[in-house]
């Protein structure tokens, strides 16, 4: 205890040292880092902000023209039907190469091939009494008696016919079909009415054919009976569409009769469908042989008479152009392909009912490529037919044709570029670049990075003695990246490249 008590006031006395230190200690640290921290902030208070300038000199040539185009091919083919029918046959596939002339499509062309075949004899027959140096009237009269004769069987065989398929055919779908309310025994599959209705017309219709055939003769406008009985088989014709369209979409059980029931009045149908066809194909050669006898014999007439033409030659023309003509229509039923190339896309089967007018194929060269684009007119001075461009920044192509005029629809030029690659596609959507080379010194261009604009106009900034200093500028039009300076500064003075964020009477350092 005595030495603890000796020690006592000298321990104290170390405590209160040790914690003066260790204050002081902590004070320094305190006063050493928050110099440094005030030296930094005094630093950061002092730095500046770093530009670039340039000159409108240095920058003229520097811009560029972005634009978005299309690739297509070269030749390209949109195929056309220019008649209706019903499609034969499809002789091609999707994707299959084709050449210039190779059918696409056969449409049912049963009339039209007749209607060659008659023209064909005519032609024939032309040219024969083109051989011989005088036709006599009366083997042309004979000739036209013999076609009246002809026609006068043909309109007979045609009621023959259209009575036997109403008669036969049609009416044991009816109860009753001679009454004035026909019934249908079968779901008329929403042709009911339609069915019913020209049944109840066929009445009327038949019975006044049967008049005309009992009283018909050679001496009769023969031309307007024809015409009529061609009208009434056509009738019948669409009458028998219905019923085929009617049995082919019966379900598979209904009523009396089974599926393979009307399967099996379909395939009866459509033979009646085609033999009604033929009838109709033989009034129509009927008609054509009565106008090829009594043109004939106006031939005949002319040449009897010493006419100052020849009436061999004329006859021989007038066959040639029916040929023709008959020729010419049968091949509107027969669908070529005018390029060679792939069929991109194909939009008939067989047995579907071509409509005319519409697109049937589309055709095209897909191994020559060829980019689409439109500009504006700012654009159209900067760019000519040669001019090289790159496609997705990647591929070379070269400007091949610009239109001269302005599209009245988009109000853009066309513009088309040769793609000089394999690896576009036809129908891929690319971007078109093309570096704008100096060529009008005049023009000071900047860059729109340099612009801030107002409501009117804008201002550049320069620099003088180092501070951020605006310059009003007037303004011209926008090319690509860039924008015209009208006035306000000269193509030798320096600018601040980008002002973005920049402010007036700001202290700047301008990088190299």
């Amino acid at each position: 205890m005595g030495i603890y008590e000796n020690l006592r006031p000298w321990l104290g006395r170390k405590a209160i040292r040790g914690a003066i230190v260790l204050t002081i200690l902590i004070l320094g640290a305190i006063i050493v880092f928050g110099d440094k921290d005030k030296q930094n902030e005094g630093e950061q208070e002092d730095g500046r902000p770093v530009v670039s300038v340039t000159t409108a000199s240095e920058y003229l040539g520097g811009e560029s023209v972005s634009l978005v185009g299309s690739v297509r091919a070269f030749t390209e083919a949109v195929v056309t039907s220019e008649v209706s029918g019903r499609a034969v046959s499809v002789n091609v596939t999707l994707g299959q190469q084709v050449s210039a002339g190779q059918v696409l499509v056969t449409l049912e062309n049963a009339s039209e091939e007749a209607s060659v075949l008659q023209a064909e004899g005519a032609y024939e027959a032309a040219l024969a009494a083109a051989a011989q140096t005088n036709v006599g009237i009366i083997d042309a009269e004979t000739g036209l008696t013999s076609a009246k004769n002809n026609a006068v069987t043909a309109f007979t065989a045609a009621y023959n016919t259209n009575n036997g398929a109403i008669l036969n055919s049609v009416d044991q779908f009816f109860s009753t079909p001679d009454t004035t309310v026909p019934g249908l025994k079968i779901d008329g599959r929403g042709f009911t009415d339609s069915l019913i209705n020209e049944r109840i017309a066929f009445q009327s219709i038949l019975a006044a054919w049967q008049t005309r055939v009992n009283t018909i003769n050679t001496e009769d406008d023969l031309e307007s009976e024809l015409a009529y009985a061609s009208d009434v088989t056509q009738r019948t014709i669409t009458l028998v569409d219905s019923f085929i369209s009617v049995f082919n979409n019966q379900p598979a059980q209904t009523g009396r009769y089974t599926e393979a029931d009307f399967q099996g009045f379909s395939a009866s149908f459509t033979n009646l469908r085609s033999n009604l066809i033929a009838t109709q194909s033989n009034l129509d050669a009927a008609m054509s042989a009565i106008t090829s006898a009594e043109a004939a014999v106006e031939r005949a007439e002319l040449a009897a008479s010493g006419g100052t033409f020849s009436s061999a030659d004329a006859q021989v023309k007038q066959a040639l152009g029916s040929l023709r003509a008959a020729q010419a229509n049968f091949a509107k039923t027969i669908i070529r392909t005018p390029i060679s190339g792939t069929v991109n896309s194909l939009s008939v089967r067989a047995g579907d009912f071509v409509q005319s007018f519409v697109t049937v194929a589309e055709v095209a060269n897909n191994e020559a490529l060829e980019v689409v684009t439109y500009i504006g007119d700012t654009e159209r001075d900067l760019l000519s037919v040669g001019d090289s461009v790159f496609i997705e920044n990647q591929f070379e192509g070269v400007i091949t044709e610009i239109a001269p005029a302005v599209d009245s629809v988009t109000r853009k030029t066309e513009v088309r570029i040769a793609a000089e690659t394999d690896e576009l596609q036809n129908g891929d959507t690319v971007t078109v670049t093309k570096e704008i080379e100096a060529v009008d010194t005049s023009v000071i261009l900047v860059p729109l990075s340099a612009v801030k604009f107002e409501l009117e106009d804008g201002f550049l900034f320069i620099i003088e003695d180092e501070t951020l200093v605006m310059r009003p500028v007037t303004l011209g039009v926008v090319r690509g990246g860039s924008v015209e300076v009208l006035d306000g500064i000269t193509a030798t003075e320096e600018f601040v490249v980008d002002v973005r964020g920049q402010l007036v009477g700001t202290k700047v350092d301008i990088v190299e």
